[in-house]
């Protein structure tokens, strides 16, 4: 008796069937594993603000967005990542979110370890012990949809770079209002700087037909004694009206110092909301004349590309910067992430909302304040 097989076509057929019926659940399959991603991103940003909130508890204040004791307004060394900056909110919240381990593998109390000057004459003397820790890696830290945050912000160069190397990614940072952090110095309100300083020119209220100046209001700024930061009482806007933290994404390349958790500065774990040439979350504005859009990074120039922003054809790029010269600072960047849509973000009562690309300057920038004593009139942001 004849055995029966499938013949060759019958077997074509059934692969093309089930090729097609893979190809119709991979998508559903890739969606599912970024909502998990992006669930567990959020339960990240949970913790860490309920961190900061411990911390609040233990010392009746935030801790500082970054302990820099020559820190002046409008001082562009103020924001030199080559220069002995200190510690950052990062560092001080270890404790909070089970990393002990690694906040006593230093002593955060040896900086600066030297007279306190009002200019930086005596810069060498600094006791930057404390950098040690910055080759750890924290797992709260980390969002999973960013698979650029294994690799390391590497610059032995030590031009326009920190002279340490190897400091691991993050993708995490607090907000610092929403002008360059220079100043907002010791929690200025900067109401001078613009945006929507009172001049039409830098943006109008939408609220307020007299355009008066708005508060920068940084939750999380430069200090030049580390024992200042925020009090909740300070959140005259209500803590649920502001957030407090921002997703940003880990540099692209290991010379580009965004996403890295121990360094205080713009980009790494710091970020400014709104300027005209930044204005939104994962903006995909770009600089190829070298001065008009996107985070203004002191390194830029080393790793820049027209296909960082605007131009590029990898939805993992989008990430414009100024391609500037050597001897520029970090001034400011914005909340990015590689979630579809939108960042994920933690409001000063612990909360975590989803924020989407589509959000206007205005209601993105008044969100980022704690005392600009504006009323958002909706809460779909």
């Amino acid at each position: 008796m004849k055995r029966a097989a499938f013949t060759l076509i019958e077997l074509l057929v059934v692969i093309a069937i089930i090729a097609v019926l893979i190809g119709l659940l991979l998508p559903a399959v890739q969606k599912v594993r970024e909502a998990a991603a992006r669930m567990s991103c959020s339960n990240n940003l949970k913790q860490i603000a309920l961190a900061a909130h411990s911390y609040h508890d233990a010392n009746q204040r935030f801790p500082v967005g970054c302990y820099i004791p020559y820190a002046k307004d409008g001082f562009h060394d103020t924001q030199d990542i080559t220069l002995p900056f200190g510690p950052n909110w990062a560092v001080y919240i270890l404790p909070y979110i089970e990393q002990s381990n690694i906040y006593n593998s230093i002593n955060i109390n040896a900086y600066p370890g030297t007279s306190l000057p009002a200019n930086l004459t005596n810069y060498p003397t600094y006791d930057r012990t404390w950098r040690a820790l910055r080759g750890y890696v924290v797992k709260t830290y980390l969002c999973p949809s960013d698979p650029y945050n294994q690799v390391p912000y590497e610059d032995a160069s030590g031009v326009d770079a920190p002279a340490e190397v190897t400091w691991a990614r993050g993708n995490y940072a607090a907000t610092a209002g929403f002008t360059d952090s220079d100043h907002t110095t010791d929690g200025r309100n900067a109401t001078g700087n613009n945006p929507f300083d009172g001049d039409p020119a830098d943006g109008v209220v939408p609220t307020d037909p007299t355009n008066p100046p708005v508060s920068k209001g940084p939750v999380f700024f430069f200090s030049t004694t580390g024992k200042n930061g925020s009090r909740i009482g300070d959140f005259t806007d209500g803590t649920s009206n502001t957030i407090i933290f921002n997703e940003v994404r880990a540099g692209i390349s290991p010379l580009d110092s965004r996403g890295v958790w121990a360094l205080g500065h713009p980009g790494s774990s710091l970020t400014e909301a709104g300027r005209f040439y930044n204005p939104t979350p994962n903006n995909t504005l770009d600089s190829p004349d070298g001065q008009t859009y996107g985070d203004e990074l002191q390194n830029c120039y080393k790793f820049w590309a027209d296909s960082i922003g605007a131009n590029s054809t990898q939805t993992s790029a989008t990430m414009g910067c100024f391609p500037n010269t050597s001897g520029d600072q970090a001034n400011s960047a914005m909340a990015r992430s590689l979630h579809t849509g939108g960042v994920n973000t933690a409001f000063g009562d612990g909360s975590v909302h989803f924020i989407k690309n589509s959000i206007d300057q205005y209601t993105w920038c008044i969100l980022q304040s704690k005392n600009d004593g504006m009323v958002l009139g909706f809460t779909d942001y």
